[in-house]
């Protein structure tokens, strides 16, 4: 049922279900507010410096985000302080202003909310990616090259012959979530199934967008033309319902079945054990 979309009246219940954020703002009622009183003395001036300069760089053409006084920018900097007092072992770093931001948009500026879903966020759909050594991403990224090869070899080869490593666009990919590189219903429906079904979901769009770009990244010669190519890369994918089939891979063949099966039980297992924490 996620994969056909969730209506956006009810986006921002289930997908606290989903994560087990509600089940955590239940076990801890009031610790947003306790938090977020403390956050602007507590959180290390440092970083509180960090999560400022980016404000009014996250999505400064959306009208909840546009201006110093715009209502998204408090809300922003409430749930991003916070965090990174709850979360010392993370912070903050960019990518999690987009991821915030999103959030706060889909549950129409609801501080609390927002704030339990990123932390869930940064522990279960996307876990160790945030972290100093950002261990997560770098295995995810390996997780991805291995898809790629396996359902786009031709894409990948050619990406390996113009000398075009595949972290110039799946960090950002990977690290927002996806959050500045499609339009934003577009985003809202993969954290529909990202927050069911886990961080495999990010490799199979992620490849499903290779897909829909093959043509015009094989056709560049260099690796200036591939990467504005790639950077490129689903800006324009308003198709939700088109992206999310192709990142069934339906049509795959017995190898690839074979790997999407293995990693879907990795990446199953995964899931169950954050949960558990």
């Amino acid at each position: 049922l996620l994969w056909r979309g969730v209506p956006p009246m009810l986006r921002s219940a289930v997908w606290l279900r989903c994560t087990g954020a509600q089940a955590l703002r239940s076990a801890l009622p009031g610790y947003y507010d306790v938090i977020s009183a403390k956050a602007s003395h507590c959180v290390p001036p440092g970083v509180a410096a960090e999560i400022e300069k980016d404000l009014l760089r996250t999505y400064p053409n959306h009208p909840h985000f546009s201006g110093v006084d715009s209502p998204g920018v408090a809300a922003l900097r409430a749930v991003l302080m916070s965090f990174a007092l709850h979360c010392p072992r993370v912070g903050y770093c960019q990518a999690l202003n987009y991821v915030a931001a999103m959030l706060l948009v889909a549950t129409a500026l609801d501080e609390e909310s927002s704030f339990w879903l990123l932390s869930c966020i940064a522990e279960q759909s996307a876990p160790e990616f945030y972290t100093h050594d950002m261990t997560g991403i770098t295995a995810h990224q390996e997780r991805f090259g291995e898809l790629l090869e396996a359902i786009l070899p031709h894409l990948a080869a050619h990406l390996d012959r113009v000398g075009m490593p595949l972290s110039f666009v799946t960090t950002n990919w990977f690290m927002t979530l996806f959050a500045n590189s499609l339009p934003s219903e577009t985003v809202m429906r993969v954290w529909d199934v990202l927050f069911l079904d886990g961080p495999l979901v990010l490799s199979l769009v992620g490849v499903a967008l290779m897909k829909f770009g093959a043509a015009e990244v094989m056709a560049a010669q260099n690796m200036p033309e591939v990467a504005q190519h790639l950077s490129a890369l689903g800006s324009h994918e308003w198709d939700a319902d088109a992206l999310l089939a192709a990142a069934c891979f339906k049509g795959a063949d017995k190898h690839q079945r074979a790997l999407l099966t293995k990693m879907r039980k990795q990446n199953r297992a995964a899931l169950v054990a954050a949960r558990r924490t």
